[in-house]
C-alpha cells in the first residue's frame, strides 16, 4: 500500500520526535458532524476526515479494523462504508447505541410510517416511566418530565417497529432529552441553565427524527458485506474478539486524560441513560481511564514521561499521582493491543498533549515510547490543528490576573508499525 506522504510547506513543517505539522490532516471547514455523523452529538468526536484518510490508506477490503475506545463509531462506520470488518469496544452504552444507529442502513420510508404510527401512541399514552436518577427535577421542569416519560411510552408500545428503527427512534429520543433538560447544550459536562422556556418534547423530537432521517440517507448505498462488531465493555478486561494477529489496523482515539480534568463522557451521557432506563452505568467517569490515582512506580518504559512527572511531582505530588494512574492505564491497555496486530501492519492513535500546573504532557511522544517497548516502529506524528472543537485559545486556571496559559490547540495522530 503506497504511503501518501505530501511535501514539507509553510505550513507542514518538521518538528521534534518525527512530529510532522500538516494541515492535510485538519479539516478545516468541514464540521465532525458532517452527514451520518450529524446523528446525534457526542464529546470530542473523532473526525471521520482522518479515520476515513487512515482506512484508505492503510487497509483493504476485507481487513479487520479496531477501535478499542470506539465512542460513537466514526471507525465503525467508515469500516462499513469501506468495506471493512470491524471490532470496537466502549464503556458507555450511549455511545454503542449511537454507533449502531450510524452503521444500520434503514428504509427512509418505513421510519416515516413508524414515525406517524408513533405520533399517535404519543397523543394516547400517559406518563409510566420516570427515572431515578437524582436531582432530576433539578435538570427537567415538571412538564417536561410528563412529556417525555408519554414519548417514552409511546416509543415502547411501537410494537410493530423491527429493533432496529426502534434503535433509531432511542437515540433520537436520547438527543431530544439533552435538548429538552435545562442543561446547557453548548457544554459537555453538567451545567444547569439559569433560564429556560418550558419545552415543546414532541416538536422537539419531531426535528430531532427528521434530521436523522436525513443523516441515515448517508447509508443508503452502504452494505454490511463483513462482520461489525461493537461490544459495551472495557476493553482492558475484555476478552471477545480479541485473538493475537487478527487485526491490519488499528485507529482509535483514547481519552487525552481522566474525566475528571478532560472530556467528561459520564456526564454528557447521564440524562439520556436514566431516561434510557440504564441510571446504574451513570458513573462511566469512575471506571475509564485514569479513573484512580496511583503512587508513581518506575515500571512504565517511557523516560519521556518520567521526565514530566517528576517536574509536576516538584509542584503537586497529588497530581502527579492522579497524571501517573492515567498513563499506567494507557499503558496497559498499549500491551493489550500490540499483540492483536499482524506484523507489518499498522496502529493509528489520535492524541492530544493537555497541561498540567502548566507542565505540557507529551502524550504523543510518550505512546510512542510505549508502543515501541512492545516491538513497534514509530513511523511519524502527524500534527492537525484542531479547528472544528470548541476550546478558548486560554484559560487562566490559577484565576491570578496575568497568569494564562494555551489550551490544547492541536492533536497529535501517532503512526506505528508492528516490526515483531
Amino acid at each position: 500500500m503506497r504511503q501518501q506522504f505530501l511535501p514539507i510547506t509553510e505550513l507542514d513543517q518538521a518538528l521534534p520526535y518525527k512530529r510532522l505539522r500538516d494541515a492535510s490532516w485538519d479539516f478545516k471547514g468541514i464540521p465532525a458532524s458532517s452527514g451520518i455523523y450529524a446523528i446525534h452529538p457526542y464529546p470530542a468526536m473523532f473526525h471521520f476526515g482522518i479515520v476515513r484518510r487512515v482506512i484508505r490508506e492503510f487497509s483493504q477490503v476485507g481487513d479487520w479494523v479496531l477501535d478499542p475506545f470506539m465512542g460513537s463509531g466514526v471507525a465503525a462506520t467508515e469500516s462499513l462504508l469501506h468495506q471493512r470488518a470491524f471490532v470496537g469496544y466502549d464503556l458507555n452504552p450511549l455511545a454503542i447505541h449511537i454507533a449502531k444507529v450510524r452503521t444500520t442502513p434503514l428504509p427512509v420510508a418505513a421510519i416515516k410510517l413508524s414515525c406517524e404510527h408513533l405520533y399517535q401512541h404519543y397523543r394516547e399514552a400517559a406518563p409510566e416511566f420516570i427515572p431515578t436518577g437524582p436531582n432530576l427535577h433539578y435538570w427537567f421542569d415538571d412538564s417536561t418530565v410528563q412529556q417525555l416519560s408519554r414519548l417514552h411510552t409511546a416509543i415502547r408500545r411501537l410494537a410493530e417497529t423491527d429493533p432496529e428503527v426502534e434503535r433509531f427512534f432511542w437515540v433520537s429520543f436520547s438527543e431530544a432529552v439533552r435538548i429538552c433538560s435545562l442543561s446547557d447544550e453548548q457544554e459537555f459536562k453538567l451545567v444547569r441553565r439559569k433560564t429556560r422556556s418550558p419545552s415543546d418534547v414532541w416538536s422537539i423530537f419531531a426535528r430531532v427524527v427528521w434530521k436523522n432521517i436525513a443523516a441515515i440517507a448517508h447509508l443508503s448505498n452502504a452494505r454490511a458485506l463483513f462482520p461489525m462488531r461493537m461490544h459495551c465493555a472495557d476493553f482492558l478486561h475484555a476478552e471477545e474478539d480479541l485473538e493475537p494477529n487478527r487485526f491490519d489496523l488499528v485507529i482509535t482515539s483514547p481519552p487525552y486524560g481522566d474525566s475528571r480534568t478532560t472530556v467528561a463522557y459520564g456526564q454528557f451521557s447521564r440524562l439520556s441513560l436514566w431516561w434510557l432506563g440504564m441510571s446504574n452505568v451513570s458513573d462511566l467517569d469512575k471506571r475509564m481511564l485514569g479513573s484512580r490515582r496511583q503512587p508513581i512506580a518506575r515500571d512504565l518504559p517511557s523516560p519521556t514521561l518520567y521526565a514530566v512527572l517528576d517536574e509536576l511531582a516538584h509542584r503537586d505530588l497529588k497530581r502527579a499521582e492522579e497524571v501517573f494512574g492515567f498513563y499506567a492505564d494507557l499503558f496497559a491497555a498499549i500491551q493489550r493491543i500490540a499483540p492483536l496486530v499482524k506484523r507489518g501492519k499498522h496502529v493509528f492513535f489520535l492524541v492530544g498533549n493537555r497541561r498540567v500546573k502548566g507542565i505540557e504532557l507529551p502524550t504523543d511522544k510518550i505512546c510512542a515510547d510505549l508502543f515501541e517497548s512492545q516491538g513497534y516502529q514509530h513511523v511519524r506524528t502527524y500534527v492537525r490543528s484542531i479547528s472544528n472543537k470548541r476550546m478558548p485559545v486560554e484559560n487562566s486556571p490559577t484565576n491570578i490576573p496575568g497568569q494564562r496559559e494555551t489550551t490544547m490547540r492541536y492533536e497529535y495522530l501517532v503512526h506505528l508499525q508492528r516490526m515483531r
